[in-house]
């Protein structure tokens, strides 16, 4: 096969390679989010729809949102829930707020910096499983009555630490707790240890169903908002102007890209042998050592030339590993071996003080620095 006919075939290759890349990207952009996980609006056995169904059918006024409404003072929901915790530091100062002001959040990420320390997890397929494990014991006022031995999240589930301040409810032998309420200046965080008692395989079991619709819809006409898992747009009700653009333009958008992509592909493609075109030799090796024997004759002392190599390859190694420049040689050196797989003790031996006496150390120490510097640089 001739020169010519191997970059036709290339060429060919990287358009279908494109063309499968559009198919995909068209895919994932124009996917369904709705069948996701924690989706409210998904019916699956790990949506929670059936949690927004049963605040509407207890008379709550519920939405579903991807991003923050206008929470100022006396505005916003009055419980909100929240089962990704993937706030930035604006959104969570906003939330902070509405909840200082009367406001409560409902939690159901273990990870979140709203939950208490976890203590420790259960599985509810173990042979211990929550229903003979956990205590139907409560300090949540909102969940007297209720028969709380008969909670049976769906899987598994967290147990909190709970802070001294806090109530706990559905607590385990060892005191810690699978729903802890905190009381946050006028509001609570309401933290559960996961998400099943509010997916909709989880909320059908035992007395799950209670106890969420005792803490997110308490009395007919709370104001419930229910957040999209995953990052929300914005803050504070603002959108920004990519928020804005409709999902079908952004499809377009990345059509006319990758269709760019391939038509520039198209016009330089390469016919013919390829031209040889001639390679600088590399003389960082000999130039070292030529800088090396300059250093010595100005100085007429190996020790001081080996001084100032030594100090040069320390800044090296701190400038492209990312290391404080005041750090100990032996520090330094371990560090880049681990990073470069370097031998230790030649970086020690370059790194340290023992002495240089002669032209012949010091032509010693030029080579075995400027092979650990190309070391470096082919890993880092």
């Amino acid at each position: 096969m001739s020169a010519t006919d191997g970059g036709s075939v290339r060429g060919w290759v990287a358009v279908v390679a494109l063309a499968a890349a559009t198919v995909l990207a068209l895919v994932a952009l124009g996917g369904d989010a709705s069948d996701e996980p924690l989706n409210p609006r998904s019916h699956e056995r790990l949506g929670t729809s059936a949690l927004v169904a049963l605040a509407r059918e207890l008379g709550a006024e519920v939405s579903i949102d991807d991003r923050l409404p206008d929470l100022a003072e006396g505005a916003g929901p009055d419980v909100m829930v929240m089962f990704t915790d993937l706030l930035d530091d604006d959104q969570r100062t906003v939330i902070d707020d509405w909840i200082d002001q009367g406001g409560r959040l409902v939690v159901t990420e273990p990870a979140s910096d709203y939950a208490p320390p976890v203590a420790g997890t259960f599985d509810t397929g173990a042979e211990l499983s929550p229903a003979r494990t956990l205590a139907g014991r409560c300090e949540i006022d909102a969940l007297d009555g209720l028969d709380l031995a008969a909670v049976e999240p769906y899987n598994a589930g967290a147990l909190y630490d709970a802070p001294a301040r806090a109530d706990s409810c559905i607590d385990d032998v060892g005191g810690r707790a699978h729903v802890v309420a905190t009381d946050r200046g006028e509001g609570t965080v309401v933290a559960l240890g996961g998400s099943g008692m509010v997916v909709n395989a989880g909320l059908a079991t035992g007395e799950n169903a209670a106890v969420v619709a005792a803490l997110v819809a308490p009395q007919e006409g709370t104001e419930v908002l229910v957040l999209e898992p995953g990052r929300l747009v914005g803050g504070g009700g603002q959108r920004t102007l990519r928020d804005l653009i409709p999902s079908g333009v952004s499809r377009a958008i990345v059509q006319l890209g990758i269709a760019f992509a391939l038509y520039a592909l198209w016009r330089a493609r390469r016919l013919g042998r390829p031209v040889a075109e001639p390679q600088p030799v590399a003389v960082a090796g000999s130039e070292l050592v030529a800088a090396a024997g300059n250093l010595l004759d100005r100085s007429h002392s190996a020790g001081y030339a080996g001084e100032l190599l030594r100090a040069d390859l320390r800044r090296f190694l701190t400038d492209r590993l990312g290391v404080p420049a005041g750090v100990p040689p032996d520090v330094l050196a371990t560090v880049a071996a681990q990073r470069t797989g370097v031998a230790e003790d030649t970086l020690r031996w370059a790194l340290g003080t023992a002495p240089v006496t002669d032209d012949a150390g010091l032509t010693t120490l030029a080579h075995t620095i400027d092979r650990i510097r190309e070391e470096v640089l082919d890993h880092v």
